[in-house]
């Protein structure tokens, strides 16, 4: 029973994360929130393509924006702080 528990939670061949923007046109049905629930599955269907969930692809973002690591010419030369150290 509990083999699945951990198991992203699917309606069909669609993660079901992708229900929420279902949900948001159910209670607001417009056009322009039509195209927001459909691009929202879309969304969901492209990190499924690529086998990303939605955490994993915000991690993803939070390391694209943040850039890479940029470590010290000489690592044996202590890196100057910027505060005082008690």
């Amino acid at each position: 029973m509990w083999r699945w528990a951990s198991a992203v939670p699917r309606l069909g061949p669609v993660d079901a994360r992708a229900g929420v923007a279902l949900l948001f046109f159910f209670f607001h049905m417009r056009l322009w929130t039509l195209l927001t629930a459909l691009a929202g599955i879309a969304f969901f269907g492209i990190l499924e393509r690529f086998g990303l969930t939605l955490p994993v692809f915000v991690r993803l973002m939070k390391r694209e924006i943040a850039g890479p690591v940029v470590w010290p010419e000489n690592p044996t030369k202590p890196v100057w702080r910027f505060y005082r150290e008690y």
